[in-house]
């Protein structure tokens, strides 16, 4: 018995020994396609036992048996399970989780996996733009997502562009707030697309109620790129192109405009035997370069980027006097000092000139006068052939020292043959007037995150933006005709700064109880924001004694000059707090609320509230869901929540304002010197608030490569403020009242997002889709009286604004006549008497066309086959309209489109689209000039070839791509002017075409090279 026993003591103390012996420490480094990947989770599979990879993807666990399985974990990639046998080290290299249901998505103040979002955000990333030919981060961000609207201000290099998410959302401004690293910036010009690793776009209140009084028209959340990984990684990239002018417009030619002005009675018209055609000339063929160098890593414990990028963009008008050259400098560090201390740096500077011509005037725009001007006007006169009266026409009228004008070869340029005020030769206009704007920027955000405990982090943030802008203009002297002259030199300048402070503290908290998982926020924040005119001055010199266009220089006459005036200053205080719950990635629930104090706003309205929730529910991951369903995941959710507005304000509403001068000179009465109120206070101005119901339904299918979002989102914005405080006072009171709160717009409309991809053969394709409506209506207008409106953007055939804000309709739809076709016995048009009064006046303008397009959308096909890639993307708009406003009813003798010719009445008893020539000056006002703005613009066709691995080893290299790529080359439209997307620079103007400087199409040549 007694050696049984011993035996058993044996046989079991030999077991328990093997099993201690074949426990052992398991190493190795985690890696993905980029590098080592710090965070991974590392456990025993079934145990409790695990750890984590260090920052150079480096992890140790022990206690591990020869019959155990690692797993490795991480959001955004496959989880991996690796039986361990008999090895001690075991590396590992990541996948990306094809279904993105892991991936983590910024948000205020942090991320969250994409599985656990209940709002309305969409997201696009580093490769999604990687060999994009635009140089704004905006145009980047076109047709990319769902109910978000990019339409560029203007087609000329560098311009920016409008945005839009979920509609108009204000009487002024409805431009989002632009976060970038953490910090708010004034504007995003200074950020190459090569340096961005994603945006995230915020849709609904509640995703961007954390950011208060500024999340109203929705956030844009950008994030830079970082170092990845210990070895040195070198990446250069290169485009070279070409820009033109792809456009159907047609202008009446030489015979069609004499035959039309000879019909309208002006028979001094006759052909001259020029017939120039002035998109031609003006248009031209331009070049473009961008080089993007950036350098990234680990060094010492310190991972790094650092970048340098430069564009070089001629205009397709005017060429180099239409430029854009930009570089711009990026240095992003981050390192864990010790285990509980994490701190970082996001440092960048960028130097902008853009050089512009005169544009968007309905008057004076170098491609309103190419649309306008005669055909029979020579470009420049050949040699010899120079009307005297062209050499007289300056001192007959009183200036002899009034040169001609002369290209830079000595050529008269031609002086309009029979167009007359202020229109003028389009190529002589783009040299003598001349602009450019300099503009240098400093952004930087410094960071430290501490640990406290398990969980528990602080992070403190302190983040700088400073811009220096200055706009100069240059006129040489010219005299054409009394509306278009300028008799001296003449140059102006403005200089503003802008300089902003922001400094955030924030203590994150998460825990987990089993199933129960909690997420918590806190934090507090102190920004300073400060605009001041350090100065503005105009001055011009005589002809004789011009020293150049420096005002600083002597013999200029300095006629208005502006010092060191304080715009405006905006101090905001705030406290936010976020609580987050989930019970097994089942039931979602999220509520947040911010507290802001501006000094905007008057004493005892300073503070605004914006709370928010939302919830969600994963019925894939239920009981009673089918594992083997087509359906891989499907969540609804829901949100509610209400964000503010401060655009639209710019301070001091609650002060009388004061002068002691009128036009530059003292008041004076009887010898008195006096004052006169220019303001009067208004107290009771409250913050813009936006309210935000939103519905949303997300689903994975077909092994995860189908997916599927649709949203419902309905947006209410309250108390809207108005600038125009004439639009209250009487104008007996001497005086206008500051901004008042006078409105509400709704916005509603859906938004759907589908893809396919198939990554499984040689063959690797995937479809995207997006597409939203839009539903916008002005509901309420406060204190003006019933069925009256605000007055909008103005234009020469329509001097009580050519758009409006009326209660019942779209924000800013365009005003004018409705016309019910051309009287064939007369071939006058008819306008409608909507008022029913028998006559036609001004009461009878009514809304005659929305600017805003009825459905968004867009897309994108991409195939690769083995070192072939194909990228198609796409992008359009429905039932929004464009109004013409480049004719003036004052100017009957110019050229027009050619569609008044072909369509005009001529005859009694003709049916006609236009009206006679006699007559068309009535029209300008009316529908007529209203088109369908719906198009469809391919903005990528893409063919690249990346060079077989073994080419790329012996030219010791990582991977090389070369590429081809028409952008902007398409457009599908029935629109007959120049370009469909009508931005504009006004927020009350967009789809107004005053000779709008459309999009070039370009042909790019690229390179991508890592090493």
């Amino acid at each position: 018995m007694k050696n049984k026993f011993l035996k058993n003591f044996f046989l079991i103390l030999l077991l328990s020994s093997f099993s201690i012996l074949s426990a052992q420490d398991i190493s190795g480094v985690v890696s993905d396609a980029t590098g080592p990947v710090p965070g991974v989770n590392v456990s025993v599979k079934g145990t409790n036992n695990g750890t984590a990879t260090d920052f150079d993807g480096k992890y140790t666990i022990k206690n591990v048996k020869s019959t155990d399985i690692l797993v490795f974990s991480y959001v955004g990639y496959k989880t991996q399970e690796i039986p361990v046998g008999e090895q001690t080290t075991i590396n590992v290299t990541l996948e990306s989780d094809q279904n993105a249901l892991d991936e983590v998505v910024v948000v205020g103040y942090g991320a969250k996996k994409k599985s656990l979002v209940t709002g309305a955000i969409s997201s696009v990333d580093a490769e999604d733009i990687k060999s994009v030919s635009n140089q704004r981060v905006e145009q980047a961000l076109q047709g990319r997502t769902s109910g978000v609207t990019v339409s560029s201000s203007s087609g000329s290099p560098g311009s920016g562009a409008r945005i839009r998410i979920r509609g108009t959302g204000s009487s002024g401004s409805s431009e989002p707030l632009f976060i970038v690293d953490g910090m708010k910036v004034s504007n995003i010009d200074n950020i190459p697309p090569s340096d961005i690793e994603n945006l995230e776009v915020l849709k609904d209140a509640a995703s961007a109620a954390i950011y208060g009084t500024e999340g109203a028209n929705g956030v844009i959340i950008i994030t830079t790129k970082s170092g990845k990984g210990k070895d040195v990684k070198v990446n250069f990239s290169s485009q070279l192109g070409f820009q033109f002018l792809n456009s159907d417009i047609e202008l009446m030619n030489a015979s069609q405009f004499v035959t039309y002005m000879n019909e309208a009675g002006v028979t001094s018209v006759v052909d001259n035997g020029i017939d120039t055609n002035w998109i031609d000339e003006v248009f031209d063929t331009a070049f473009m370069q961008r080089y993007d160098v950036s350098l990234s890593g680990e060094a010492a414990g310190i991972s790094y980027y650092a970048s340098i990028a430069h564009t070089d963009q001629d205009g397709i008008v005017a060429k180099e006097n239409s430029s854009f050259k930009r570089t711009a400098l990026r240095l992003n560090l981050k390192t864990n000092v010790t285990k509980w201390f994490e701190a970082g740096v996001s440092a960048t500077t960028s130097f902008i000139k853009r050089r512009g011509v005169q544009e968007n005037n309905d008057t004076r725009g170098v491609i309103q006068n190419a649309l306008v001007l005669d055909p029979l006007t020579p470009v420049t006169y050949a040699p010899g052939t120079v009307p005297q009266e062209v050499f007289d026409r300056a001192a007959n009228n009183g200036f002899p020292d009034v040169p001609v004008l002369r290209d830079s070869n000595g050529n008269v340029y031609g002086y309009p043959a029979y167009s007359t005020g202020e229109v003028l030769n389009p190529v002589a206009f783009a040299d003598v007037n001349r602009t450019l704007n300099t503009n240098n920027q400093f952004l930087s955000t410094i960071y430290g995150k501490f640990t406290i405990l398990e969980g528990l982090t602080f992070t403190s943030r302190f983040g700088y933006e400073y811009g220096d802008f200055l706009n100069e203009n240059t006129i040489r002297p010219y005299f054409v005709a009394s509306e278009a002259q300028n008799t001296t030199y003449t140059m102006s300048e403005t200089r503003v700064r802008n300089e902003r402070w922001l400094w955030e503290n924030f203590a994150s908290y998460t825990k987990s109880y089993g199933d129960h998982n909690f997420s918590l926020l806190a934090g507090y924040s102190a920004e300073d924001y400060e605009v001041p005119t350090i100065s503005s001055r105009t001055g011009s010199v005589a002809i004789p004694d011009f020293p150049g266009f420096d005002l600083d220089l002597p013999g200029y006459t300095i006629d208005d000059v502006t010092e060191n005036v304080v715009t405006f200053r905006d101090n905001l205080v705030s406290m936010y707090g976020r609580l987050s719950y989930d019970y097994a990635g089942k039931y979602l629930f999220e509520a947040s609320f911010r507290r802001d104090r501006s000094d905007k706003f008057p004493t005892g309205n300073k503070a605004g509230n914006f709370p928010a929730v939302s919830a969600g529910w994963v019925l894939s991951k239920e009981d009673f869901w089918k594992q083997d369903s087509f359906l891989n995941y499907l969540k609804v959710r829901g949100s509610w929540g209400q964000n503010g507005n401060k655009s639209n304000l710019g301070g001091n509403s609650d002060i009388i304002s004061i002068t002691r001068n009128i036009g530059g000179l003292p008041i004076n009465y009887l010898g008195q010197g006096g004052a006169q109120i220019t303001g009067f206070a208004n107290t009771n101005l409250v913050w813009e608030t936006s309210t935000q119901t939103n519905f949303g339904i997300d689903l994975r299918a077909l092994d995860n490569k189908l997916r599927f979002s649709v949203d419902y989102f309905n947006k209410t914005t309250e108390d809207l403020i108005v600038s125009d405080g004439s639009l209250i006072t009487p104008g007996s009171a001497g005086f206008t009242s500051n901004e008042f709160n006078a409105g509400t717009i709704v916005n509603k409309g859906f938004e759907f997002e589908v893809g396919y991809a198939n990554n499984d053969n040689a063959f690797k394709y995937q479809i995207n889709a997006n597409l939203s409506t839009l539903d916008n209506e002005v509901t309420e207008i406060l204190f003006l009286p019933q069925g009256t409106s605000i007055e909008g953007a103005g234009a020469p055939q329509n001097d009580d604004g050519i758009t409006r804000f009326t209660e019942g309709l779209p924000a800013w739809y365009f005003f004018g006549y409705q016309t019910n076709g051309v009287d064939p016995a007369t071939g006058e048009l008819r306008r409608v008497d909507t008022d029913g009064d028998g006559n036609i006046t001004n009461a009878d303008k009514t809304f005659i066309g929305s600017p805003h397009p009825d459905v968004l959308f867009g897309g994108n096909i991409g195939m690769q086959y083995k070192a072939f890639d194909f990228n198609l993307q796409f992008q359009g708009s429905l039932g929004n309209d464009i109004f013409t406003s480049f004719n003036q009813p004052s100017r009957p003798i110019t050229n027009k489109l050619v569609h008044y010719f072909d369509d005009r009445w001529q005859n009694p008893g003709d049916v006609a689209a236009f009206p006679s020539s006699a007559t068309i000056t009535d029209a300008y006002d009316t529908d007529l000039m209203v088109e369908d703005g719906s198009y469809m613009r391919i903005k990528q066709i893409q063919l690249g070839y990346t060079l077989p691995q073994r080419i790329s080893e012996k030219l010791h290299v990582n991977n090389l791509r070369l590429y081809v790529s028409l952008d902007d080359y398409f457009t599908f439209t029935k629109y007959r002017g120049l370009d469909p997307e009508i931005g504009n620079f006004g927020f009350n103007d967009i789809g107004v075409d005053r000779g709008y400087y459309p999009t070039a199409a370009r042909m790019i040549f690229g390179l991508a090279l890592d090493f």
